[in-house]
């Protein structure tokens, strides 16, 4: 396992380019590829691979993850000894990044002015190749973001990101403990983003996870400071005003794909939580008053 460290400025955030899941037969190798442009990273799900990096070889084994540099010669030097079934995706940045045995700290290239509110500069750590310890809950992340790429309603290029970037946070997590309940609540929350649109409530979940509801709203009340259904709520609403805004959806259109059971329902909902209509609120925005 190696100990290296990759370090990447922020901002600007790195961006997710294209991704997928592939199964190596026994006896096939990895392609070779020579300054590929983007940071390819491989989460192993079955079997092993045997990468080698410029004049270093690896080997990563089922759970484990493994980062590919865009500048590097990248081939495999020993075939495949099983099926090997892995994700990857490939990320592209502009910032500042380095590969070395600690971390390294960069102040972001781009000119952040703090007289008023700012964006603050942070460096990204990555670990070059590690175990991971929740790979379920990795690999259905990765799965989401795959899944946010296919072409239908209500997905957008904003969807992907915002999950990569989820993915990014946890990537750079991967070397902390994480208690059981902070676990289950990062699987709560995913559950909720999946079925936002679904009819959801504390027995639902209960019976989706095999756990009384009294301990998962103790999960996410530790984890988020609010119960499921309250940040299933939050979800929505947020949800609601990118269709307000981004659409012309009617009403009851944004009411369904929100997982509201009636338009009159989802609007007196709305403007409980911003105090104002969602016609209004549209109104508001396209006069640019938001």
């Amino acid at each position: 396992m190696s100990d290296s460290i990759i370090s990447i400025s922020i901002p600007p955030f790195p961006d997710f380019i294209e991704g997928d899941y592939r199964v190596i037969k026994k006896g096939k190798s990895h392609i070779e590829r020579k300054n590929l442009g983007y940071f390819d990273v491989i989460v192993v799900k079955e079997g092993c691979l045997f990468l080698g990096e410029d004049d270093q070889n690896y080997e990563i084994g089922a759970n484990e993850m493994f980062i590919l540099l865009p500048d590097r010669h990248h081939y495999s030097w020993k075939p495949c000894e099983e099926d090997t079934g892995f994700y990857w995706l490939h990320f592209y940045t502009t910032s500042r990044w380095e590969q070395s045995d600690k971390a390294a700290m960069f102040i972001s290239q781009l000119p952040i002015p703090e007289l008023h509110f700012h964006q603050y500069s942070y460096t990204l750590h990555l670990a070059k190749h590690i175990s991971i310890k929740e790979p379920e809950l990795l690999f259905e992340m990765l799965q989401d973001i795959l899944d946010s790429t296919v072409q239908g309603e209500g997905r957008d290029i904003w969807k992907t990101e915002e999950r990569f970037l989820k993915v990014l946070r946890f990537m750079e997590n991967l070397g902390e403990y994480k208690d059981r309940m902070t676990i289950l609540a990062e699987q709560i929350q995913i559950y909720l983003e999946k079925n936002i649109d679904q009819f959801v409530t504390n027995e639902s979940l209960e019976e989706y996870f095999h756990l009384h509801k009294n301990y998962l709203a103790r999960a996410m009340k530790k984890t988020y400071g609010k119960t499921p259904l309250e940040v299933l709520l939050e979800m929505r609403m947020n949800c609601a005003k990118q269709y307000l805004i981004r659409t012309d959806y009617s009403i009851g259109k944004i009411a369904k794909l929100t997982g509201f059971s009636s338009e009159i329902y989802f609007s007196s909902c709305f403007k409980k939580c911003t105090g104002i209509a969602p016609r209004n609120y549209r109104k508001k925005y396209e006069k640019g008053c938001l």
